[in-house]
């Protein structure tokens, strides 16, 4: 089956406005069990920037506990085709922090607002470097006793909404062969399975998908058989193209200045260095010719101490290896 390849944006988008597939992508990755997800359009960002392409999208998912307990957890995916931005990725997190919408709905109007949990997903087209080459990173909290290093059970909405836990998925680092339910769906990203020079499009054998995943699978199929989805692929090759050249100049060009200003920095330090050699010669001089007139003080005092004592003149400036001062 050939579908399109959701490492676009415009391809992702598409399978993700689907609420099932959405929940279906989200569940699977988290291993939470999600009830339904709302996903928030106003929220939705496609930032482009100098030879990055980043696709952000929210959802609100409504999570069964253990304990029978419903919850609702902010979601955050990010996209990332090209090399990690972290500032970019801190930002766009606490805008989630900050933003007052994201709390608890349905509370009463005298309620103490309580602010949702945040969980991070980040799919990135790219390794992490420091790493292990392994596809899927789960970043979890542990509450440990400080003082013992022991685990701490229980639940505190103050650490819950202050802290976040991440997936992250490293779509380069993908097996052939699925080891669990996640590697099955991940099987969709899978860049090895391109079929044109363009990458659009994926060749993904449908028997190795299992069947709580055939509907994302035919989403994306939708998708690769959209003439319209197709050129929007290509604008974001041309885009991407386009910004990797101006980021390519542009480093050439602040490489030039880095020189040129590496350069006057290096002229300004030699010529500190030589003025301040310059002062340390007068310095030094300065102190010989000090030590000089300390030292033909000592040889006069000693001089006349000695023709006090009764030695003649010329005996006392012999011994002292005296000429005339």
């Amino acid at each position: 089956m050939r579908i399109a390849n959701p490492l676009y944006d415009s391809v992702f988008k598409f399978l993700m406005e689907d609420p099932e597939c959405a929940r279906t992508v989200i569940a699977t990755i988290t291993g939470l069990d999600i009830v339904k997800v709302e996903s928030r359009p106003s929220e939705l960002i496609a930032e482009v920037s100098a030879g990055l392409l980043v696709y952000r999208l929210d959802f609100c998912a409504h999570v069964k506990l253990a304990d029978g307990r419903f919850r609702m957890v902010l979601i955050e995916i990010q996209k990332a085709k090209e090399a990690e931005d972290i500032m970019r990725f801190r930002r766009y997190l606490g805008q989630q922090y900050a933003n007052p919408a994201n709390v608890v709905p349905g509370l009463p109007p005298d309620a103490v607002p309580q602010p949702l949990p945040v969980l991070a997903i980040y799919l990135l087209g790219h390794k992490l470097s420091g790493m292990p080459e392994v596809p899927a990173i789960q970043v979890a909290r542990q509450q440990l006793d400080a003082i013992t290093g022991k685990k701490l059970e229980g639940h505190s909405p103050f650490i819950e909404c202050l802290t976040h836990d991440s997936f992250i998925i490293q779509i380069p680092n993908l097996h052939e062969d699925a080891r669990n339910s996640l590697e099955s769906l991940l099987k969709v990203f899978d860049q090895h399975r391109k079929d044109s020079p363009d990458g659009h499009t994926l060749i993904i054998d449908e028997s190795q998908i299992p069947e709580a995943f055939r509907l994302v699978l035919r989403r994306l199929s939708r998708a690769g058989e959209s003439e319209e989805m197709r050129q929007r692929m290509t604008i974001e090759d041309e885009v991407l193209e386009n910004l990797l050249r101006k980021e390519r100049v542009a480093l050439a060009a602040l490489e030039r200045a880095d020189k040129a200003e590496a350069d006057k920095l290096k002229a300004e330090a030699d010529k500190a260095k030589a003025e301040a050699d310059k002062a340390k010669a007068e310095t030094d001089k300065a102190k010989a010719e000090a030590d000089k007139l300390k030292a033909e003080e000592n040889l006069l005092a000693a001089l006349k101490a000695l023709i006090d004592s009764g030695m003649p003149e010329a005996q006392a400036r012999q011994l002292l290896q005296l000429q005339k001062l």
